[in-house]
């Protein structure tokens, strides 16, 4: 009997102090990383709502959308291969350039998860169109053609929401609160921009890649 009461207390401690430590662990996973988690869990929310919505979407929504994402294969397959790195490009530009002008806002933290969002909507719809309307043949094609560079700006996109997210609240700091330099927010805009640049730099890759693999790989399947 003596030995069940100090085993319980023992036994209670040790899990209180697991318990503790693991609290601990996932606190400090979601300080270090939890703008990055958000950004990434938005994208696939959107992502999963562009999936369920393709079975349901009409045809002239997504003609309509066809300059954001891919819902208009007659239309791409037919144009010139500048013409499909220009398209990419373009559409890919417009969430990357809402993301960036995010940044230089002190409001933009409130605003900067839309561009993922809609974006990673966009690349479910894609996908889940190409598989309603043309089957396996389509799941091929998205993951042989339309991913790769799906993939490199999408990453892209994220790392410019996670630099926008953390510059804007510089701002914010220094222009809602007086206990802040504004020299030290200078230096993060700086760093905002090189870092955009790369951003944009890698835009233009995945651009380029659509451009190599569609005119590679798309008569393979169409």
């Amino acid at each position: 009997m003596r030995g069940i009461v100090f085993t319980l207390p023992r036994r209670t401690k040790k899990r209180n102090a697991i318990v503790t430590r693991n609290y601990t662990e996932v606190s400090a996973l979601f300080k270090r990383y939890g703008t990055t988690i958000f950004y990434t869990f938005v994208y696939a929310c959107g992502l999963l709502m562009g999936s369920l919505y393709a079975r349901s979407a009409d045809k002239e929504l997504l003609e309509s959308l066809n300059f954001l994402f891919t819902t208009n294969l007659s239309a791409r397959i037919d144009q010139p291969a500048f013409s499909t790195f220009a398209a990419a490009f373009a559409s890919n530009f417009i969430f990357l350039g809402f993301v960036f002008m995010c940044g230089l806002a002190p409001w933009g933290m409130a605003l900067a998860f839309l561009s993922p969002a809609f974006k990673g909507f966009g690349v479910g719809l894609s996908a889940g169109y190409l598989f309603v309307t043309y089957g396996f043949r389509g799941v091929g094609f998205y993951l042989l053609v339309v991913l790769t560079g799906t993939f490199i700006f999408s990453f892209a996109l994220i790392l410019e929401c996670i630099q926008a997210h953390y510059l804007s609240c510089k701002i914010a700091r220094s222009v809602f609160t007086s206990g802040e330099n504004i020299q030290p927010v200078s230096v993060y805009v700086r760093s905002f921009l090189m870092r955009s640049l790369y951003m944009l730099m890698m835009t233009a890759v995945a651009a380029l890649a659509d451009m190599l693999l569609w005119s590679a790989f798309s008569g393979l399947f169409f």
